[in-house]
């Protein structure tokens, strides 16, 4: 398991590896699913299917074993809106949670009370939930799962979600509530060059005015078992590295670009060459969410060859963590690493900490 290298890295408690130029950095992060049950129906998906919400005080457990193996980063992951469903909404009642919110502030902050770092990707939430949300979340995660207008109703019949202009609306309003975002774009689904360069731009639009775009993924397509997407384009890796190339013409110096590196690693050294600084967020287990070709190679002899060492950062970039884009609450973990840098850097830290 690839994975199980980064854990092992000897450098794993300096952990502000993005403050140097000579590093590559990562975060590994401890998935759980908390319910599958999603109402877009992607063709490419094999996440979606019928289940129930896991158990709040379960996941108690799984943070304690993340932190164990010194994960410091809880990626939480659910369908978009399963409370439109009638079983998630009789199991929130049946629980005593009021709203669907409820029940996830609650698992973020189970996890942050274990000493892990919440990030979460849940498709649609309102700015009211948002709200709710920002002060046990470290990162939200958007992506701009979508295709040109034209072709929309062939992609995505019965994904209501998936929307780009509601895509840029949420990540807009988490920006605006101070939220780092995680966002990206796909590659592979049926999408033209013309529509990557725009949701690009649209991007670099959104983090000039706001500043809070924490990282931008470029997702290749890697068919899954019992999707309808069964091959993936004859041009896939060249459209991946072309599309890698135009992220970094157009969007701002201090955004974060990353590929999905698991699925990814024969492609490493020409990412590197193009100007790859940060292998994002790697998954521990690496096959909860999706499954990909079996990881060959060294991840530490790659990056090495190109004169470059891996080493692991906090789950929120340091620049984030020098401007103070983080709740109250969450500076008990972060307002230490803020002090470390104000004494390091001081001319480059302003204070901007998000009000809660």
């Amino acid at each position: 398991m690839m994975t199980s290298e980064l854990l092992k890295n000897p450098e794993w408690e300096k952990l502000l590896a993005d403050q140097d130029d000579t590093m590559i950095g990562y975060s590994v992060a401890h998935p759980i699913a908390l319910t599958r049950m999603c109402r877009n129906q992607c063709p490419y998906c094999s996440f979606n299917r019928k289940d129930n919400l896991v158990v709040p005080y379960s996941t108690i457990r799984l943070s304690k074993q993340a932190k164990a193996l010194g994960i410091r980063e809880l990626a939480l992951v659910a369908g978009e809106r399963p409370d439109k469903f009638n079983h998630i909404r009789s199991l929130l009642d049946l629980w005593g949670f009021a709203t669907y919110t409820d029940y996830l502030y609650t698992v973020c902050e189970l996890a942050f009370l274990e000493g892990l770092i919440p990030s979460i990707e849940f498709g649609f939430l309102s700015p009211q939930e948002m709200k709710q949300l920002r002060d046990v979340v470290a990162v939200t995660k958007i992506m701009l799962d979508s295709v040109d207008d034209h072709h929309f109703q062939k992609v995505y019949p019965h994904s209501p979600g998936k929307k780009q202009d509601m895509r840029l609306k949420l990540i807009e309003w988490a920006s605006k509530l101070g939220i780092p975002v995680a966002t990206g774009i796909m590659v592979g689904i049926g999408e033209t060059k013309t529509h990557r360069k725009d949701a690009l731009h649209q991007l670099a639009g959104l983090h000039q005015s706001y500043g809070m775009i924490h990282e931008v993924l470029i997702q290749n397509i890697f068919p899954q078992s019992g999707t309808k997407i069964t091959n993936a384009p004859k041009s896939a890796t060249q459209d991946l590295l072309a599309t890698f190339e135009m992220a970094r013409s157009i969007l701002p110096e201090d955004v974060m670009i990353t590929v999905p590196i698991e699925a990814n690693m024969g492609l490493l050294g020409s990412l590197i060459d193009l100007g790859l600084r940060d292998l994002g967020r790697v998954y521990y287990p690496d096959t909860l969410l999706y499954h990909c070709p079996t990881p060959t190679g060294s991840l530490t002899e790659i990056v090495e060859s190109k004169g470059f060492t891996l080493s692991p950062r906090l789950p929120l970039r340091s620049s984030f963590i020098r401007n103070g884009l983080y709740s109250k609450k969450l500076g008990q973990v972060f307002d230490p690493y803020r002090q470390k840098m104000k004494k390091e850097w001081p001319d480059k830290t302003k204070d901007s900490r998000i009000a809660v």
